[in-house]
């Protein structure tokens, strides 16, 4: 007997769902650095005390949000498992839990930061003339930058909700929305500008940070707005209103129990960064400059990467949700394969544009002949490190969309921790290959990391995972 509604669509194949999913999604990614970029680039014209305070307050401020922020991990892997299996009520019942814990994160972390700034920047400050001055910007920059940490979190809640269910195009509109504003108000704050009969002073530093929490009270603003349209899959209502209910007790004890290791990672992560940047710095400015221009060049590959990773999570997430693990190994095989073939490309691009794009990082007046040579000589590395870096990377976020967030937990303490920082230690120093041995020892990280999770998505016992 035919259903009288007539025969339901096929759901669309894991391939398409991924293609669908990592356009809007790279941008996002793209347009993460973009606020970023906005300040230093502002600041930089404004003068060298305001660009050395984002070198405190920038570090700091993206660090704390990078760890704290994996506590939402959990949410991407029980949303899309929800959404997949057609439990849009359960999807809106963890909906609800993350954002309200987002909030309180934001409100804790923001105040805890805001008051602490002034601390932070002494200990922090370099040595030296002008050290009072970086001191005193960077404190106004996070006291101010701290405040906007409530919108923030909730932002990136809605963000994590919102790609969960299958809508990475919103996340992507809203990103633009908000950058825009904060390039507008960072030129007016920063600089000072007279609009009609209002006259607004120059505010440096801390015209750049109010820029900032400006542009996320619109993403946040605008993040609620679209979780409460009707049309949304998880539509979320009353974000802030009494809940004492079992379902939603049980949402926040599984969004913190699949994130809790998310959390180590992302600690192992920064304490391995801190110390790869230590070793790279005995090797000389020279040679630190070098690589910065390098890692500013690889971020490009590695945001790419970063939005196929979104992909992957959402189609493991929700295929396992349909009960089609087959689907979920196809569609994260296939994102990690893609974004592998991808990002050859672009680190092929970037060698052959070497000549360009590399005395962009040369201070005006100087020859940068040393910063050239050591980058050139490190690039074909480079190059060869993306494809390895792009199946680590998406294959991560594939696993935590299944709910497997230990094994890169794994693969972040071998490859980036010991494997990373020992390597660069011993090749770079202590066999003097300089910039070189850093580079093969990133590249060595990103295999290893690749190999380790590669085994796990392969062995595929996350395929069974209940959440």
């Amino acid at each position: 007997m035919t259903d009288p509604a007539g025969p339901r669509p096929q759901p669309p194949s894991p391939v398409a769902e991924v293609l669908r999913l990592t356009g809007p999604a790279v941008l996002t990614s793209l347009l993460q650095t973009l606020a970023f970029l906005a300040d230093r680039v502002m600041l930089a014209r404004h003068g060298a005390i305001s660009l050395g305070s984002m070198q405190i307050s920038g570090t700091v401020m993206w660090s704390v949000f990078s760890v704290f922020f994996g506590a939402l991990i959990g949410t991407v892997a029980l949303i899309s498992r929800r959404v997949g299996a057609g439990e849009l009520e359960r999807a809106r019942v963890v909906a609800r839990a993350a954002v309200r814990l987002a909030a309180g994160i934001g409100l804790v972390v923001g105040t805890v930061g805001s008051l602490s700034a002034g601390l932070i920047a002494q200990v922090m400050a370099p040595p030296g003339p002008g050290s009072d001055a970086i001191q005193a910007a960077a404190t106004v920059y996070m006291r101010v930058g701290f405040c906007a940490y409530p919108a923030v979190f909730v932002t990136a809640a809605g963000a994590l909700i919102l790609n969960g269910s299958g809508d990475t195009k919103t996340t992507f509109w809203i990103g633009a929305l908000a950058n825009l504003l904060n390039v507008v108000a960072n030129y007016v704050l920063i600089y000072g500008a007279t609009i009609g009969p209002l006259e607004i002073p120059e505010l440096g530093p801390a015209g750049a940070a109010l820029a900032t929490v400006l542009a996320y009270m619109l993403a946040c603003g605008l993040t609620l707005a679209v979780l409460r349209r009707p049309s949304c899959p998880v539509q979320v209502v009353d974000v802030f209103g009494r809940e004492r209910t079992q379902a939603a007790s049980l949402a926040r004890r599984e969004v913190v129990r699949l994130s809790s290791p998310a959390i180590v990672e992302r600690l192992v992560i920064h304490v391995g960064y801190v110390s790869f940047a230590a070793v790279v710095a005995a090797l000389g400015a020279t040679v630190m400059a070098a690589n910065q221009a390098l890692l500013t060049l690889e971020s490009i590959c590695f945001l790419g990467a970063e939005g196929f990773g979104v992909a992957a999570a959402t189609v493991v997430g929700q295929f396992l949700g349909r009960r089609d693990p087959d689907g979920s190994s196809h569609g994260g095989g296939f994102a990690a394969l893609s974004c592998a073939l991808a990002l050859s490309g672009f680190g092929v691009l970037i060698w052959a544009t070497a000549a360009w794009t590399l005395p962009m990082f040369v201070a005006p007046g100087e020859s940068g002949e040393g910063l050239i040579d050591a980058a050139q000589r490190a690039m074909p590395i480079l190059v060869i490190a993306q494809p390895m870096m792009a199946i680590a990377v998406v294959l991560g976020h594939g696993l935590r969309g299944a709910g497997d967030t230990r094994s890169p937990v794994v693969a972040a303490l071998v490859g980036g921790l010991l494997v990373r920082v020992v390597g660069c230690w011993v090749l770079g120093v202590q066999l003097g290959l300089g910039l070189r041995g850093v580079w093969i020892a990133t590249a060595l990280d990103w295999t290893l990391r690749s190999v380790i999770l590669g085994a796990v998505f392969l062995r595929g016992r996350w395929r069974a995972l209940e959440l």
